[in-house]
């Protein structure tokens, strides 16, 4: 009996030190993780906007200069209001210069329900702006919520 327990728990043992062998070989493999801010100079940060019982996030992607389009993923959740609106006629940038830029096409979920996501995208911007504002506005009775990103230091 003693001789039996022994061998499962060396069996066990021996299994696990395979396991993590293996682990730590696909880690040293694997090179798809994601570009830290300071890896990908054109990264920036989610913003979030919890205001009216709807929360708006908002990350900028295709920011790099001389791109055709730019675009912004967007996710909208709530519980409490109908998500009915037209996201291209919600939303507009606006450059440090003042120079106002409507969306060119949402590519996401239609109006209505309690959750939608897509993407905002409009046309290349200058390579020169050093900040960037992405208005939506009318979402759960907000006017305008502003979202806004420093591109200079990055």
């Amino acid at each position: 009996m003693k001789s039996r327990i022994l061998l499962l728990a060396n069996v066990i043992v021996i299994i696990v030190a395979f396991g993590l062998v293996l682990s730590s070989r696909s880690d040293k493999n694997n090179n798809t993780t994601p570009p830290t801010l300071n890896e990908n100079p054109f990264a920036l940060q989610t913003i979030t906007s919890n205001e009216g019982g709807v929360e708006v996030s908002v990350t900028p992607i295709n920011l790099a200069p001389n791109l055709s389009e730019r675009s912004f993923e967007v996710d909208l959740n709530t519980h409490s209001v109908e998500l009915s609106e037209d996201m291209v006629l919600a939303s507009k940038l606006i450059l440090d210069s003042g120079e106002v830029i409507n969306p060119s096409n949402w590519e996401g979920d239609p109006p209505g329900g309690h959750h939608r996501a897509g993407v905002l995208k409009f046309k290349s911007l200058s390579s020169l702006i050093q900040s960037i504002t992405l208005i939506i506005s009318r979402v759960g009775g907000i006017e305008e919520r502003k979202f806004i990103w420093n591109l200079k230091n990055n």
